[in-house]
């Protein structure tokens, strides 16, 4: 396949289906052009090129191809601290600005098979002791038909438990041969849908895309190109109701333009909060130190590598450094790998990145999480140390080093690392001058 119609094909990919193909990447990107020219039987990549850039409609080659170039995998409370967040924070928040409508809606978008959507239910239900008397809508969807016939199923493998408790799992779930069925009750509070983010129309009262109160579209855009990141984030902000909340991959919205959207900084996360000038935000509790009731047990659980949480810029002396590492193309790469379960290529990466130059900051922290997660907090615990003394405006370091002397029982030293952290965070310059940045820490 000559050079020219790859370089046309990955523009194409680009702006009509929204993926983003680096040049790295032109490998995989080679194979699967040949499988689709012959799935669409096809002569050739000249020819696959002016299938894309025609009139025609591609939603079904949109379908094929980020299923192709983008990885579906989840599992239930992917990412535990982020769910300690919602639990605690985001959703009773909701219900209280919802209680005299006792209406709530929420949608998880590329919801892969259902596993996100579902963990939001199990999560209302064990904060509302009676939903009877409420209207909540959840919807779920996915490009893939596929992935939402799944989850419309609502049977999973132990694959899907790696995020669950033991508790959870018994209580929600019962095993029927080498599967995990779910509850009616916890299923049929969920609907799920195909939908295209790229090209359908939202807010759409015809498919109930309107006045969202919490819109979740995780580990999506790392995929997508700039410029279709904007368009989706745009049309999110639009579909969301007034205080309504979005939230992303960590860092999937860093250097974006957020119109509409207030930037709120929890210690865990960054999520986004749809504002007017003249609407006012209740202040959030802060987060609880310890770990939630339904988490104690879960000291296996994975937790999801994340980009950083300072992703919005750290103070100005190190913010072009961090920023430019955390945009670089190898960095990149590496944090892709993790998202999709790759860890040793993950890991492979950075070395390389390091190897080539020992004074990045980022492919240290990313080495750092990847330890964690393997429970070798030891070294995690030594390569935080390295990424505060290359970066020592690093944000996240500072979180997740605190974590660590939590866990050893050092709440001195926990306490230092969160309040070197508040002090950096309160530091940072708004994303908008016209907005201000909501700092909530503990």
């Amino acid at each position: 396949m000559e050079d020219t119609p790859l370089k046309r094909i990955r523009n194409l990919i680009a702006t009509r289906v929204g993926l983003l193909v680096r040049e790295q990447d032109d490998v995989l990107l080679r194979k699967v052009v040949a499988e689709r020219v012959q799935a669409l039987n096809l002569s050739g990549a000249e020819q696959y090129c002016q299938f894309l850039g025609s009139d025609l409609d591609i939603r079904r080659e949109r379908e094929a191809l980020t299923l192709l170039l983008s990885a579906g995998e989840t599992y239930f409370f992917r990412d535990r601290e982020l769910h300690v967040l919602l639990q605690d924070i985001i959703l009773p928040e909701l219900l209280e600005r919802r209680k005299a409508e006792r209406t709530l809606r929420i949608w998880c978008a590329a919801c892969s098979s259902g596993e996100e959507a579902y963990s939001l239910a199990i999560l209302l239900d064990e904060l509302m002791a009676d939903q009877s008397s409420w209207n909540i809508f959840i919807l779920g969807t996915d490009i893939n038909q596929g992935f939402i016939e799944r989850a419309r199923q609502g049977i999973y493998t132990e694959w899907s438990f790696r995020g669950m408790s033991d508790e959870r799992r018994q209580r929600f779930f019962h095993l029927h041969k080498n599967t995990w069925v779910l509850a009616d009750f916890i299923r049929n509070r969920v609907t799920f849908l195909t939908g295209d983010l790229v090209a359908d129309k939202f807010p759409d009262f015809a498919s109930d895309l309107y006045g969202m109160d919490l819109i979740l579209c995780r580990n999506m855009f790392i995929y997508m190109a700039d410029q279709m990141v904007f368009r989706i984030a745009d049309k999110f902000t639009e579909t969301l109701a007034e205080g309504g909340i979005l939230i992303t991959g960590h860092g999937e919205l860093h250097a974006h333009h957020l119109g509409k959207l207030r930037t709120r900084v929890f210690p865990v996360s960054i999520v986004y909060q749809k504002v007017s000038a003249s609407f006012c935000l209740p202040t959030p509790a802060p987060l609880a130190e310890k770990p939630h009731p339904a988490l104690k047990n879960s000291a296996a659980i994975s937790p999801a590598i994340r980009p950083p949480a300072a992703a919005t810029p750290p103070v100005p002396q190190a913010a072009a450094e961090i920023c430019k590492e955390m945009t670089g193309s190898g960095i990149h790469q590496a944090w892709q790998y993790a998202n999709q379960g790759q860890r040793d290529k993950a890991a492979k990466s950075c070395w390389e990145l390091i190897e080539k130059n020992p004074l990045v900051a980022e492919p240290h922290y990313l080495l750092a999480l990847l330890a964690h997660e393997r429970g070798e907090f030891a070294e995690a615990k030594s390569l935080l140390k390295k990424v505060i003394y290359l970066a020592p405006s690093f944000i996240a370091a500072y979180l997740d080093l605190g974590d660590l002397y939590a866990r050893e029982g050092d709440d001195v030293r926990a306490g230092k690392m969160r309040a070197t952290a508040r002090d950096f965070l309160k530091a940072l310059p708004t994303v908008d001058p016209s907005v201000k940045t909501e700092i909530s820490l503990v």
